[in-house]
């Protein structure tokens, strides 16, 4: 039991290191943010497709981890953020859905 859990956690762990970009294109990233937000992108030809709040944002690369259109901007890191999106702000996000594409 001890190193099932030790086993899982160590996944888990693993698996949070990983960028989003390390995803096969087309794949969709889910994001989960502070105030029970939430939106999801997906890496397209080198942008991002960012989703939230209904609409579809398509974001070019800015810099090392920042994709933006001018209004609306992702940021990828410590503190993963979309802003500029109704519905937002979606701050320091975390991917969702982690552990049960791990098991």
């Amino acid at each position: 039991m001890k190193r099932t859990t030790l086993l899982i956690a160590s996944l888990a762990a693993l698996a949070a290191c990983s960028s989003a970009q390390s995803l096969g294109e087309g794949e969709r990233l889910n994001w989960r943010c502070d105030g029970d937000k939430a939106f999801s992108l997906r890496f397209a030809a080198g942008a991002v497709e960012a989703y939230a709040a209904g609409q579809t944002h398509y974001l070019q690369p800015t810099g090392d981890g920042i994709y933006s259109n001018g209004a609306v901007t992702y940021t990828e890191g410590d503190n993963t953020s979309l802003t500029g999106a109704p519905g937002g702000p979606y701050e320091n996000c975390r991917r969702a859905g982690m552990l049960r594409r791990l098991l």
